[in-house]
């Protein structure tokens, strides 16, 4: 099994290590010099990691609506524009 083959299979550690291997997918795909094979097999990782990107942004939208951020401006808005009460004189 080559290298390539080996990283296609893994999953990737996170979300920003799956980016920085696509962008360096993409240096050698650009450059030029890959080879007919290569070129198949780093397309083929790089589709695996796409995937992996879209379903780790994807759970993090649903975890964003979960917690309903407009509310939660909402209510920081409303307690700003609040005065304390005062506490008894020390």
């Amino acid at each position: 099994m080559s290298e390539t083959e080996s990283t296609a299979t893994q999953a990737p550690a996170s979300y920003e290590s799956a980016v920085e291997r696509l962008e360096e997918i993409i240096l050698r795909l650009d450059s030029g010099k890959a080879e007919l094979r290569e070129t198949l097999e780093l397309c083929r990782e790089g589709k695996t990691l796409v995937e992996y990107c879209k379903g780790e942004l994807d759970a993090v939208s649903g975890e964003l609506q979960r917690l309903d951020l407009d509310d939660l401006v909402r209510k920081l808005e409303a307690g700003a524009g609040e005065t304390p009460e005062p506490g008894p004189a020390a």
